[in-house]
């Protein structure tokens, strides 16, 4: 059989369809498909003389499986590609141009397909640079011709999704989200969780419909156990009691809430309980999609910050070696996400004052007090001159600074003001990380520097000179954002969306279009939407196989 000639518009389109136009995403995977065909001299691979092949039904039964990855399977529309691939297995003869047509389009819509999940699985669906959105990762590089290749010859056609199912983030974290999106899906599937309705706070002691409420409330999400029996309850029809189990799970529920642990349900803790399973849902949706855009590894050594939960831990081969409490950047100064190494320490550093705060904060004070400036410890220095504050005690980045040299200025430091890691939320800096325990951080990245022992560094602390000490071993520095997580003894953890990249994610998420090609519309067999993409570079047609007269439209490995 002749190669269908008259498809040769399908891979020159001179518009490109609105499923595709302004999704950078999308028009990539589109690339690859192309490139993908033009590698291949334009032969089908998803069938053979034989008809389809085994490995085209294994991909359209294994996509609904991915909406536990997050995914919105409905994007993938397993049900189209299934009629489609039932039409092209009933099909006797491939002489008709309508039949070649369907063949091309099926074989087309697989590779598309299959690319565009390759690519949302290893990589996200989205991308920060296309959100504009404050994370400069830099995900997996991940060879997406390759795989397909890969999937398409392997002897088992399971390998599809096998190949598929291995590019996921290689992350303890990510599983354990898998895990916690099954069950909360199970969970809304049961109707979710109970309102508890508004009210006074309550606390132990407190008995009634509310209380009744709040218990159905915290033993759907497992913070208070269901056979937890309820003591000194009273007699009377419908009342329920707050008693010693209902405290230590409003207690349990606060912590994995980022709340303030109280044992009492106030404002705060009843606007949380209150939030819908529905919402908790699209949280961890968010969030896996984040562990998409990281790197292989995070390294065998490094510092991680977690901006929601105002963290800092030192993690060691898979263990937390040091953690503690930090303050990050409030939303007019938001601390970004990234990766860096951190290659030195100052002692006693200098404060280099941003000109945005000389400007806003201490020249209109230094203007009304003359001796401001000499006041606070502070000078000009340079050519052109800087305001910057010396070393001391009322130096804002106290004693230590922890350097990792990057494009926003962003490093951690100690601080005066101590007071501020005893609040719950604590987001009051100009972006720079304030750390509870400086000391202890340098003494563990000076130990293996036989020079810097904690009463040499504690010396040097108290001299009052500036000083740099270089790492013998620089460290990754990964500040992320996390509003989701699960811990290792599987309490999902929840935490307020700070700056609003959630909602942002799950809006941009929400509005993503099919993943489909509008075959018509790239033919120029149907007028094109407005806003036309540029011209794309022509390519030969699709070849059809021969299938020989007597073939039967059942599917073989190829």
């Amino acid at each position: 059989m002749a190669g269908c000639g008259e498809h040769h518009s399908l891979f020159k389109p001179k518009t490109l369809p609105a499923s595709l136009r302004d999704q950078k995403e999308l028009i990539q995977a589109w690339e690859e498909t192309r490139s993908f065909y033009e590698k291949r001299a334009f032969q089908p691979v998803w069938s053979n003389a034989g008809g389809p092949r085994p490995q085209a039904e294994e991909l359209i039964k294994a996509i609904p499986a991915f909406g536990a990855d997050g995914l919105d399977v409905r994007r993938y529309q397993p049900a189209r590609l299934a009629a489609l691939l039932k039409e092209v297995k009933e099909t006797k003869s491939f002489d008709d141009p309508a039949a070649q047509q369907r063949l091309v389009d099926m074989d087309v819509e697989l590779t598309y397909t299959y690319l565009s999940l390759v690519n949302h699985l290893s990589r996200g669906r989205l991308q920060p640079k296309t959100l504009h959105a404050d994370w400069y990762t830099k995900p997996r590089n991940v060879d997406l011709d390759a795989r397909l290749g890969q999937a398409l010859t392997a002897d088992d056609s399971r390998e599809i999704v096998n190949i598929l199912r291995s590019l996921t983030p290689r992350y303890l974290h990510y599983d354990r989200l898998h895990q916690a999106l099954v069950a909360y899906r199970a969970l809304q599937a049961k109707g979710g969780w109970p309102a508890v309705p508004p009210g006074p706070d309550l606390k132990a002691g407190a008995r009634g419909p509310r209380v009744a409420a709040l218990r159905a409330r915290l033993a759907a999400s497992g913070d208070l156990p269901a056979a937890a029996p309820q003591g000194n309850a009273p007699a009377a029809s419908g009342a329920a009691v707050f008693d010693g189990a209902v405290t230590a799970a409003v207690s349990h529920f606060q912590q994995r809430h980022g709340l303030e642990v109280t044992g009492k349900v106030d404002a705060d803790t009843l606007a949380e309980l209150n939030v819908p399973v529905e919402d908790r849902i699209r949280q961890l949706q968010v969030n896996m999609e984040r562990w998409r855009w990281m790197p292989a590894t995070l390294g065998e050594r490094y510092i991680l910050v977690n901006v929601p939960e105002f963290r800092l831990d030192v993690i060691e081969d898979g263990k937390t070696v040091l953690t503690m409490p930090v303050i990050v950047g409030k939303d007019q100064s938001r601390t970004p996400a990234f990766s860096d190494k951190m290659s030195y320490i100052e002692v006693n550093p200098y404060w280099n004052i941003p000109n945005t705060i000389a400007e806003a904060e201490i020249l209109p004070k230094a203007a009304s007090d003359p001796g401001y400036l000499a006041s606070h410890n502070m000078e000009y220095v340079g050519d052109p001159p800087r305001l910057r504050q010396l070393p001391g005690g009322d130096n804002p980045l106290g004693q230590l600074k922890f350097m990792f040299p990057n494009d926003f200025d962003i490093y951690l430091h100690d601080t005066p003001a101590h007071h501020l890691f005893a609040r719950t939320e604590r987001s009051f800096s100009h972006g720079c990380i304030r750390i509870q325990k400086p000391f202890d951080l340098a003494v563990y990245l000076l130990k293996d520097d036989p020079k810097w022992t904690p009463e040499a560094l504690q010396a040097a602390i108290d001299s009052g000179e500036n000083q740099q000490i270089s790492l013998k071993r620089p460290l990754p520095v990964h500040i992320l954002y996390w509003t989701a997580w699960v811990e290792p003894d599987g309490t999902v953890e929840f935490r307020k969306d700070l700056y609003g990249h959630d909602a942002q994610l799950e809006q941009a998420l929400a509005a993503e279009p099919p993943v489909w090609l509008d075959l018509n519309v790239m033919r120029g067999e149907v007028k094109a939407a407005a806003n036309p993409a540029a011209p794309r570079k022509p390519l030969p047609a699709l070849q059809v196989p021969e299938r020989p007269p007597s073939s039967s439209p059942k599917s073989t490995a190829g």
